[in-house]
């Protein structure tokens, strides 16, 4: 689930009124014979689940001790730091987007990031909050989730292997294949040219469409399986994919770079090109669109991907349901610690976004 996507009431998340109410009261929480802390300490304490309290200060108010046995930190060290230090550096601009949007009184729906056990490793965790804006306070539950996550990247990492596999096939075999009949055919017009002419143009036809479905069969190869990479950097494989767009479907596709942008590595850069290549099928598939603009850029010392086109936008419905090519994307964006955002342009046409941290040295404003 896209957690910038989908903003409405986290289900499970009930939280019983006298504990809204020791939230919103700051002297009733720090008041421990009150009614309502009791109940909030009963409710904490008789839970099996990651239950917590946050404020804008950056850290925990309460903790439930199903905290202790994910993590292996005491409440007494998760609450005596900021909790932004337990979480993973690739999912800090993530993490304080979507603490951004809650302390507004926003709502968030399978928000995942990682947070540091004890012991050094990291687990994922997924995330539903709430957030009451008067009080400045999120009340979430998280859950750990670092086993299905390891599986869902298995699973992209093999489909990505599927694609290399496919688009090698294509170029060395059918493209191949196709070379040699076109070479026959030309050698067979040039024999047809002193028996029949009309033959010969025929044949010449032939070669011509021989050759125009080589070119395609090429492109599409070139797009399952982005060959060099790692050598040629990620912003000139997006500028040979938007002139392979032009070239297959005769709409205007245009790339920018920053002249500076730095090279991410095959890693980033795989996962950047599949999220662009996603957003523009989407955009040519579902939206119609006749003009699509890709750039890569900076923005706030973070790199910033965008995907804006003019075509039909976005539903609401693909917005708060999004289907599997929009989880993947938001999967491939938090893998590299980026946060994925798409949404309807205000004319026409929708802008798909993805906001990733930048090695410091890197980094640009």
């Amino acid at each position: 689930m896209l957690p910038s996507l989908k903003k409405e009431a986290p289900p499970g998340l009930t939280v019983p009124p006298g504990i809204r109410q020791c939230a919103a009261n700051p002297d009733a929480a720090l008041c421990h014979d009150c009614e309502a802390d009791k109940e909030m300490r009963c409710f904490f304490n008789n839970s099996h689940a990651m239950l917590c309290i946050a404020g804008s200060d950056g850290y925990f108010k309460r903790l439930s001790v199903a905290w202790t046995t994910t993590l292996g930190w005491s409440l007494e060290e998760l609450q005596d730091r900021p909790f932004l230090e337990f979480v993973h550096p690739d999912d800090h601009t993530a993490t304080l987007a979507e603490m951004e949007g809650l302390f507004d009184g926003g709502h968030t729906i399978h928000f995942e990031n990682r947070y540091r056990c004890k012991d050094g490793c990291y687990k994922w965790l997924e995330w539903n909050a709430t957030g009451l804006c008067l009080r400045q306070l999120i009340f979430a539950i998280a859950r750990d989730i670092t086993s299905s996550r390891g599986l869902e990247q298995e699973i992209i990492e093999a489909s990505d292997r599927e694609k290399e596999r496919l688009g090698r096939e294509l170029h060395d075999g059918l493209c191949q294949n196709l070379a040699g009949i076109a070479a026959l055919s030309t050698t067979l017009s040039r024999r047809l040219e002193a028996d029949s002419e009309l033959a010969a143009l025929e044949a010449r036809e032939i070669t011509r469409l021989l050759n125009e479905t080589i070119g395609q069969a090429r492109d599409m190869a070139r797009g399952l399986n982005p060959v060099n990479l790692e050598r040629i950097g990620v912003a000139v494989a997006l500028e040979a994919f938007t002139l392979n767009v032009e070239g297959l479907f005769g709409i205007s596709c245009r790339f920018r770079s920053h002249p500076h942008f730095p090279d991410l590595g095959s890693e980033v850069g795989l996962h950047l090109f599949r999220i662009a290549q996603e957003a523009v099928n989407n955009a040519i598939t579902h939206g119609r669109a006749r003009e699509i603009d890709v750039t890569l850029g900076f923005q706030g010392g973070n790199g910033l991907l965008s995907i804006r086109d003019d075509g039909r936008g976005i539903t609401e419905i693909a917005l708060t349901a999004p289907g599997l090519g929009a989880h993947t994307m938001d999967y491939r964006s938090r893998l590299i610690g980026g946060a994925l955002k798409m949404q309807r342009r205000s004319k026409a046409g929708t802008s798909v976004t993805c906001l990733f941290p930048l090695p410091p040295h890197l980094a640009k404003d």
